[in-house]
């Protein structure tokens, strides 16, 4: 199975101040949807690295015309910290915000995943013996 995020697969790199973003597709539940990823702008192969994901789901909470601004002060405290960065300067809590908000456009413009490299290899259908239960799945290489 794929990893639920995959970082080579981009679609844009940002980076300011300590801070690389990322636009690519998280699955979520066996669909793939657009998101932003922040890393370290140092770390970016580190095994250790914990990415920040922002959601084109949850993009409106960054937004200033209809964003949550106190749901982004905590999430971006929580990215400070993840980031490595001193969470409790504000200034640095502040940047990661606005950077992105900064980028929200580019996160609503990713298109949708590109399947075109999968091929389906085998089409498989199972049902338990015990309970009647059928399951579906189709595997692609």
């Amino acid at each position: 199975m794929k990893p639920a995020l995959d970082l080579t697969k981009r679609i844009w790199t940002f980076r300011r101040s300590g801070v690389t973003a990322i636009g690519t597709w998280i699955r979520i539940e066996d669909r793939f949807r657009p998101c932003m990823v922040l890393i370290p702008a140092d770390r970016e192969y580190d095994d250790r690295l914990i990415p920040c994901v922002i959601t084109v789901d949850r993009a409106w909470i960054w937004s200033e015309e209809v964003g949550d601004p106190a749901q982004a002060a905590r999430t971006a405290f929580q990215f400070a910290h993840a980031l490595g960065f001193n969470a409790f300067h504000g200034p640095t809590v502040a940047r990661i915000a606005m950077f992105i908000a900064d980028h929200l456009g580019d996160l609503l413009s990713i298109p949708p995943y590109d399947h075109g490299d999968d091929e389906t290899v085998a089409e498989i259908t199972m049902t338990d013996p015990n309970t009647g239960k059928v399951t579906e799945a189709v595997l692609k290489e």
